[in-house]
């Protein structure tokens, strides 16, 4: 008898279980909530009407087009006697593309027998405003070219980015700072402008 009614009581208690838990569902469906809305009054919970605007969507802005341009990048031979230049092909949209482009280019060379002056030197940042175009660089222990291939990095740097009809002056900082010289040997104008 003892064992009917544990087994009564399981069976109530899991009933009653089951009821409650089922109890608290709602059989109707809950209502969708209406997407949250920034910029624009709520609509009125006291049962009124409104008419249903359409979902109006931004315009899209349109892409900036891609431009190809192919420049003549400078260098060095690799005796830093004399400066020679190649030609580049590159494509970009922002002016930033451009100038990471060109700065990279300067950075390496595929040429025989030829040196890449700013190969060593750092490109930290540059920023391009009225015509000027300003470079952060750093240069690590080790990549002073001396009195001749300083000259010959200047020039390089210069002749590459005075191709564009935009750029007006380059400034360069070393490490944030306007230094009156890029490595210790050649006067450094703040700008250099366009000649």
């Amino acid at each position: 008898m003892k064992r009917r009614n544990w087994i009564i009581l399981a069976t109530l208690v899991l009933a009653m279980s089951i009821v409650s838990a089922c109890g608290n569902k709602s059989t109707a469906p809950a209502p969708a909530e209406p997407p949250a809305t920034t910029g624009q009054n709520p609509p009125p919970t006291t049962g009124e009407q409104t008419p249903v605007q359409p979902e109006q969507k931004p315009e899209e802005t349109p892409k900036p087009e891609k431009k190809e341009q192919t420049i003549k990048v400078y260098i060095s031979d690799d005796q830093l006697m004399e400066l020679k230049s190649y030609d580049k092909s590159f494509s970009y949209t922002t002016d930033k593309e451009r100038f990471d482009a060109v700065l990279a280019a300067l950075q390496k060379t595929d040429v025989p027998n030829t040196y890449a002056l700013w190969e060593q030197i750092q490109f930290k940042s540059h920023k391009f405003d009225n015509g000027t175009l300003t470079i952060d660089i750093h240069i690590p222990e080790g990549a002073n070219l001396g009195s001749g291939g300083e000259q010959f990095a200047l020039d390089a740097l210069t002749q590459t980015l005075f191709q564009f009809e935009d750029v007006k002056a380059i400034d360069i900082l070393i490490d944030g700072q306007a230094t009156e010289s890029l490595m210790g040997h050649v006067t450094l104008e703040h700008p250099i402008k366009r000649p």
